[in-house]
């Protein structure tokens, strides 16, 4: 009966089907285009004429593009982008912009895509025996994934449909000023913005053209130790993105947002718009900065303007991330669908397709895995592109003490009373090193000691900034035990890593803070340190050991005088 209608429907209906195969024919058709999704108060940017003219003048050059339009009398009422490949003798037909594009669809009125899509598709079929479909991105929540599913169901041909979670915020579904202050408050936002500022100037910026180059170096910063599928800055992808950066008057725009601190680059967003959503779509961050969390810092300023813009939808795109989930006031779903038609050559490679799918569906699903990939074989590629003998060394203990951890560290005490004399007048010799020096030294753990609330000390004679020692006035912090603890009154903690001078430092510590009680640790391999620290006077009150083999873990502490057993609490 349906069928019966449908051949009716296009006998009253007077459907062409139109190949459009080149850009400057596709010119001719932009008024049409644009008011077809005006119309349908489109809100999806990667089917917006804009969006698929720089596609195909750019990275599209490569590939094999069919657009069709379809006529109805004079008027055109639909385009379907495709790009199309041909394995095994079978024709392989999919949405333009895979592997770029997050969401799909076609462009028609609402009216007017099961008619378009019923004509394209038959016709399609009719011309090549051996035909898969293979389309990606299509929202659930839109029409043009209904539809389609619709055609192939009414075809009965076996359909296959994958899903990836697609988290967003709407903004009429909460009240977003609680919403926010809780959500600021799960990442410690405002901690580490007044740190910042106490530190330097920061400050929101929007990039413009010239800034781009900068913005590109910092995401290949941000990346360059972890896996990137995107392909944000290589070749003809970054020629793309430049060029939607220069877009104007258009329905899809695009919008970066950035954070500076002083004259440095920290943090970007680069973020698709189209009346009324916004999707997050790259970002990158200062590597150096991580300890300081500034790409959730960006994240809450950027949901923040578009709220105070009136977006009606923060799209956080397809992921199952904690960061986008926790943010969500909803979840949409964004589906892989793969169809065939019923010859043995097509059905073989659909089930080698589906069988990949499954495979990609259960691996993105798992956060463990996602990291793995993304981190550790980032980080393996990395020190094969780039490691020295040192990297290679610190990777291989830090692999081997997954599993079998000996850590043994020692607390030394200095009071007020014991002074150190030096072999050579300490004057002025050291003063405190600024962020900024710290940046330009480019060393990330120097950003962290910052961010730990340590004051960085630098010689004041030397003709390079270079770190000398840092001081902690409120806390004792063995990192390699994950212990942090506040320190007694009038006790400072002394850390960094040169023993060769410690009774010069120390000697000034005591000269500029004559009422102040010092705190070192040392680790086991650090005998030259200990022995070095035992002759100037310091005095041990402590030791920490830590031991773990796979899921067994113990730790013990040994306390050899009175005010070292406030040191700590064991883990």
């Amino acid at each position: 009966m349906n069928k019966l209608f449908q051949s009716l429907l296009r006998r009253v209906i007077k459907l062409q089907l139109l190949r459009i195969r080149t850009d400057d024919e596709l010119v001719l058709y932009k008024e049409i285009w644009d008011d077809i999704l005006a119309h349908e108060q489109n809100d999806n940017p990667f089917i917006e004429y804009a969006w698929f003219y720089n596609w195909w003048i750019t990275i599209g050059r490569k590939e094999r593009v069919e657009l069709y339009a379809v006529q109805k009398d004079e008027d055109i009422i639909a385009f379907l982008p495709f790009t199309v490949k041909t394995l095994w003798g079978v024709r392989i037909y999919a949405f333009t912009g895979e592997k770029i594009a997050h969401y799909t669809g076609i462009v028609a009125r609402k009216e007017w895509q099961l008619s378009a899509i019923t004509f394209v598709f038959d016709e399609l079929m009719k011309k090549h025996r051996h035909v898969l479909f293979s389309f990606h991105g299509l929202l659930e929540s839109k029409e043009s994934s209904k539809v389609i599913e619709q055609y192939f169901v009414e075809k009965q041909l076996q359909l296959r449909i994958f899903r990836d979670v697609t988290p967003y915020l709407a903004f009429s579904e909460v009240d977003f000023d609680n919403y926010f202050k809780e959500r600021e408050k799960m990442h410690d936002v405002k901690i580490w913005k007044n740190k910042l500022r106490t530190l330097g100037y920061l400050r929101k910026k929007s990039p413009v053209q010239e800034d781009l180059r900068a913005l590109f170096q910092l995401y290949d910063r941000c990346w360059v130790k972890k896996i990137d599928t995107s392909g944000f800055t290589v070749g003809k992808k970054k020629d793309f993105f430049e060029r939607l950066m220069l877009l104007k008057g258009e329905a899809m725009q695009v919008e970066v947002d950035a954070l500076a601190f002083d004259n440095q680059w920290l943090a970007f967003n680069y973020g698709i718009c189209c009346r009324g959503r916004y999707v997050t779509y790259a970002s990158g961050y200062e590597p150096n900065f991580t300890s300081f969390g500034v790409d959730h810092l960006l994240n809450q300023s950027t949901i923040k303007r578009i709220f105070t813009e009136n977006y009606l939808l923060y799209d956080m795109s397809a992921g199952y991330e904690p960061s986008k989930l926790a943010w969500r006031s909803g979840i949409d779903f964004t589906r892989r669908l793969a169809v065939s038609s019923n010859t043995k050559r097509s059905k073989l490679l659909f089930r080698r397709l589906v069988w990949k799918e499954r495979i990609k569906e259960m691996l993105r699903s798992n956060q463990r895995v996602v990291k793995w990939t993304r981190h550790t074989l980032g980080h393996l590629r990395y020190l094969v592109k780039y490691g020295k003998g040192k990297d290679w060394l610190e990777y291989g203990q830090q692999f081997v003490e997954k599993f079998v951890r000996l850590k043994r560290v020692e607390l030394y005490e200095l009071s007020p009373n014991d002074r150190v004399i030096p072999q050579q007048p300490v004057g002025e010799l050291f003063e405190e090193m600024t962020i900024q020096e710290a940046i330009q030294i480019d060393q990330e753990a120097l950003i962290s000691l910052l961010s730990k609330g340590y004051t960085i000390y630098k010689d004041s004679f030397a003709q390079t900034s270079k770190p000398a020692f840092a001081l902690h006035t409120e806390n004792l912090r063995v990192d390699a035990l994950q212990i942090v603890e506040p320190l007694p009154k009038q006790t400072y903690f002394l850390t960094y890593d040169l023993y060769k001078n410690i009774d010069i430092i120390t000697a000034y510590i005591q000269k500029v803070k004559p009422d102040k009680t010092l705190w070192i640790t040392a680790s086991f391999w650090q005998w030259r340190k200990r022995k070095r620290l035992q002759q100037i006077g310091y005095k041990r009150i402590s030791r920490m050991k830590h031991f773990k083999c796979a899921r067994y873990e113990r730790n013990h502490v040994e306390n050899y005088t009175e005010s070292g057993g406030d040191v700590h609490s064991i883990h």
